[in-house]
């Protein structure tokens, strides 16, 4: 308890009435859904972390041990229960087991963490929740973090202290977070692995705590009093020392009751310790100075909770909407109400395809639309095609060979247009399969985008999911068949048919022979390898033609009697079937689990209206966050001049100006 040291003193009402304000949100369970301030311990392996907070909490009940002991992160809730005869503690993974023996919470843990990290002393980032319900612990939620480890040991990966650093960090850089600092007195202050990291994420000092550890085993002629007044390193918030349960203390199972007792005493009767300031030494005056600094936080962060119960509202009243109303009993009901989700569907379908903002749309898929992604799959189409040249793939005398196996009884000099054709096809052989693949690709992603968009849209009625994807599918796969009909007979012309009216080719084709034979003193070449060169230019020539004027049609084809066709096609091929099919009437059904939802979205939203309610009652928190609610009102109105012409919240008068809040906005 925080204690009233200035006799009734305006802060101390203050702060009480803040702390009580947290206890009804609390009391009706916001904590569930709104993260509240909180501490976060943060210190080296084997710094006195677990001994601390059992001494915090009064209970014996953290697993101990040598070398690496906290391998997940904890997060501990208290709940301070003065009239509570049993203390009981309630893990997040199983909510309906209350656990009164500590000694089986221990195990718990222990279980748990082996369950993630294994059995050796591998460290992962996945929290373990509890919750402690019990008069000797103060109102906190702590989270009791793997030491900074520096030397990997059993089955540690060797990059631990990376591991352990960046966990620790990702848990202590959110501001509305205090951080307990904790730092072994039998160590070099100066070279603090934890007070190093606090101070950089924390380089104010507006929420750090320094915690002294283990100051009765500094070595003899030495004490933690320069730690503890700060004149080392000064923390804004100093430092508190502390003596925990040594591990003999442990073995000999003394009580943390016991041992809070030795430590008044230690503190009390030492020379040194007793001579300091009041505030600077023992767990009481850890908890009563970590009290006062939450008490803060709640003071500078209630106005961004209240935020959050507002936004949290918000997305439960739009979820309720998504749900919708209970089933209709009514066949005439059940058939309005299916016509309005399979014209939903293919809005949303058709939205998603074009690009086109849809507030309903944004909130199924964070992905770039997915017109944008089928023209990303058309642009690879042939990529590959046009890094080397077609006739690569022939050497010389491959050419020749041709040449020489379709001239027949000709005169020489005049190369058959069939060793063109011999050479050719085998080229445009290959165009086919690069096509293909990507129609097949795009009907893929497009039954995948179509298939969840029916999941979200239907996922009340999941009974007739099956039969709303089997009709889209079938849609999907007539016009597959269609459009790959259309592309075969295109890639075929382009086989059987060889033709062109490109210019470029033909100027090429005039150039080739005199370019070979140009320039007054070019001597004499080798006919043979001139007409080699000339197919094998006439073929490059005529390939990428063809390639560049397919890569552009086999897309158009695709875009045009698959992707345009789907969307033109889809609502009508949909209320057709639902018009013919008694199945999907016969099935139409909520299942439990959307009732179970609907239901505890709606415990939810009382929670949250009335923890609204709690912050709104109280005349010095209600002038102020009347405030924050007229802001995100006026945010998300579209008519800036309701904005312009909304009168200003008049404060009331009296009490300071405001009361309470009246200095914080």
């Amino acid at each position: 308890m925080v204690e009233n040291s200035s006799g009734g003193a305006p802060l101390y009402e203050n702060l009480r009435k803040l702390i009580s304000v947290v206890d009804e949100l609390r009391d009706v369970g916001l904590q569930q859904y709104i993260r509240l301030p909180r501490i976060a311990v943060l210190g080296t392996q084997s710094s006195g972390k677990s001994s601390l907070l059992e001494m915090i909490v009064g209970i014996d009940f953290l697993p101990r041990g040598e070398g690496v002991v906290t391998r997940r992160p904890l997060e501990l809730r208290l709940v301070h229960t003065p009239h509570l005869d049993v203390p009981y503690a309630i893990f997040e993974v199983k909510k309906d087991e209350k656990f009164t023996d500590f000694d089986k919470v221990r195990a718990r843990i222990e279980q748990l963490t082996n369950e993630e990290a294994g059995g050796q002393k591998n460290i992962v980032d996945k929290e373990i929740v509890l919750t402690v319900y019990s008069p000797t612990a103060p109102d906190l939620t702590v989270i009791d973090l793997p030491g900074i480890t520096r030397n990997p040991v059993g089955d540690q990966p060797k990059n631990i202290e990376e591991i352990t650093r960046n966990m620790a960090e990702r848990f202590v850089k959110d501001e509305r977070t205090i951080i307990l600092c904790v730092i072994a007195a039998n160590a070099d202050i100066s070279t603090s692995d934890a007070l190093q990291t606090a101070m950089r994420i924390d380089p104010k000092g507006d929420r750090t705590i320094g915690v002294i550890t283990k100051i009765d085993i500094m070595d003899r002629g030495t004490n933690a009093k320069n730690m503890l007044t700060g004149k080392d390193i000064p923390l804004k918030l100093g430092y508190v020392g502390v003596k925990g349960r040594s591990q003999q203390d442990i073995h000999d199972k003394v009580k943390v009751k016991v041992a809070l007792e030795a430590e008044r005493q230690f503190f009390a009767t030492n020379p040194t310790y007793s001579a300091l300031p009041p505030g600077l030494t023992g767990t009481d005056s850890l908890v009563s100075k970590l009290t006062k600094v939450l008490f803060q936080h709640i003071r500078e962060y209630l106005p961004q909770i209240y935020k959050e119960i507002i936004n949290k509202t918000k997305e439960c009243e739009e979820r309720l909407k998504d749900l919708g109303d209970a089933l209709p009993s009514d066949t005439n009901g059940k058939t309005r109400l299916l016509w309005d989700k399979i014209t939903q569907f293919t809005e949303h379908y058709k939205n998603f395809i074009r690009g086109k903002y849809d507030g309903r749309t944004s909130k199924l898929s964070k992905e770039i639309s997915g017109g944008a992604k089928i023209k990303m799959m058309f642009h690879d189409l042939y990529k590959d095609f046009l890094k080397d040249k077609p006739t690569s793939i022939y050497e010389d005398k491959d050419i020749q060979r041709a040449i020489d196996l379709h001239q027949g009884d000709s005169i020489p000099g005049f190369p058959s247009i069939d060793s063109f054709l011999y050479l050719i096809h085998p080229l445009l052989k290959k165009l086919k399969e690069p096509a293909i693949e990507l129609l097949n690709a795009v009907h893929m992603y497009l039954e995948t985008m179509a298939s969840e968009l029916i999941d979200k849209i239907f996922e009340r009625f999941p009974s007739i999911i099956d039969e709303i994807t089997d009709c889209t599918f079938k849609v999907l796969r007539d016009e597959k068949e269609n459009t790959r009909q259309i592309i075969e007979n295109m890639i075929e012309s382009e086989q059987c048919y060889v033709f062109t009216n490109d210019v470029e080719y033909m100027t090429k084709r005039t150039n080739i022979i005199p370019q070979a034979n140009s320039g007054p003193n070019q001597q004499p070449q080798d006919p043979q390898k001139l007409f080699i060169k000339e197919m094998r230019d006439r073929i490059d020539s005529y390939f990428e033609i063809v390639v560049r004027n397919i890569r552009d049609s086999v897309p158009k084809v695709i875009g045009f009697f698959l992707v345009k066709a789907v969307q033109e096609k889809m609502q009508f091929a949909l209320h057709t079937e639902l018009n013919r099919s008694e199945t999907i009437m016969s099935l139409l059904g909520e299942p439990p689990h959307i009732t179970a939802e609907r239901e505890t979205l709606s415990k939810v939203l009382d929670v949250l209206r009335k923890a609204k309610k709690v912050l709104s009652k109280d005349p010095d928190l209600a002038i102020p966050l009347s405030k924050i609610h007229e802001t995100e009102h006026d945010r998300g109105t579209d008519d800036s001049k309701n904005v312009q012409t909304k009168k200003p919240v008049q404060q009331q008068s009296g009490g300071g100006g405001g009361g309470l809040f009246s200095k914080m906005f």
